[in-house]
């Protein structure tokens, strides 16, 4: 496959991306100050210095680590927990990501039904932005957005159409925490959800293919477990895959191996902890040291060739 400029297409732009970095690694972005030496965490609760750090944080890792991945995602609640001071880190952080031409994933995890649904599109991928009588732009502004579908399939009504303009969207559909199992392991008549809702996404992703031949309407499947991986895979062809979980969570990154396609492309692993907290290190010097590490080993299990 050629290296294109397709800037319009979450699915082709994503792509490109991998291509251009051999790497298939997503860097996660969540901050944890209670998991970073010293001199990296704010000393006062006061919003200037809680702003400082976290941006602190977050560009030096995008800056560090830039070359290795193929997009960001930023976990929304790791900002949230800050209140507004901590949004606006998360827009600003948005926007630096973009203006590097790093695809942004936003990990919101939303899932509403109509009015609802068509407000969270317009907060976090600036979509049909126009109201009665004004237009806005937000600065949460991503290119995809994780969405929960266990309110119902109605609730992806808004997301399909997002997909259509060209903005990426990651449907929950196996996820790999422990307890996912009590929903979506169970059965609707010989399929389980899991599988029911990996059939749904695939008789809408040939909505918005792009160059590449992957629809912006993509999946998260935890990479725990692989079964379910190759399973699944196989019902979404067209998807791009979201496989979280490499790392702190047990997955084991031989077993992406198994779901690409034939070109080695077709799944995203974002890595966050495995990245952005290293163990033994006591100042900020030594971190960016170790992070950037972390990000090359992991990027050479995430190479495309």
């Amino acid at each position: 496959m050629s290296l294109t400029q397709n800037t319009n297409n979450f699915a082709d732009r994503v792509i490109d991306r991998i291509q251009k970095n051999n790497s298939f690694l997503v860097l996660g972005i969540d901050p944890n100050f209670d998991l970073l030496p010293e001199d990296m965490r704010p000393r006062y609760l006061e919003k200037d210095e809680i702003k400082d750090k976290l941006w602190d944080f977050v560009k030096t890792l995008i800056d560090t680590t830039e070359d290795l991945v193929c997009a960001v995602k930023f976990q929304s609640a790791y900002f949230e927990q800050f209140g507004s001071w901590g949004v606006r880190v998360l827009a600003k952080s948005v926007q630096y990501a973009k203006s590097l031409d790093i695809p942004v994933i936003m990990d919101a995890k939303r899932g509403d039904i109509g009015s609802t649904s068509e407000a969270y599109a317009k907060a976090y991928l600036n979509s049909q932005k126009t109201f009665k009588n004004f237009e806005f732009y937000s600065y949460l502004d991503s290119d995809a957005v994780t969405v929960n579908p266990f309110l119902g399939l109605d609730t992806l009504d808004n997301w399909l159409e997002v997909a259509r303009q060209g903005k990426g969207v990651f449907v929950l559909v196996k996820t790999s925490n422990p307890g996912s199992s009590f929903i979506q392991d169970a059965k609707i008549g010989d399929l389980t959800v899991s599988q029911s809702l990996a059939n749904f996404i695939n008789s809408r992703a040939e909505e918005s293919v792009g160059e590449h031949g992957y629809s912006n309407l993509g999946a998260v499947v935890g990479a725990t477990k692989i079964e379910d991986n190759i399973d699944l895979r196989s019902k979404m062809p067209k998807s791009l895959i979201l496989a979280p979980g490499i790392g702190a969570q047990g997955g084991n990154p031989d077993d992406i191996r198994k779901i690409v396609d034939e070109h080695g492309l077709g799944v995203l692993v974002p890595v966050s902890r495995g990245i952005s907290f290293p163990e033994g290190v006591s100042n900020y010097s030594e971190w960016v040291v170790k992070i950037r590490q972390n990000a090359e080993e992991l990027r050479e299990l995430c190479k495309v060739r």
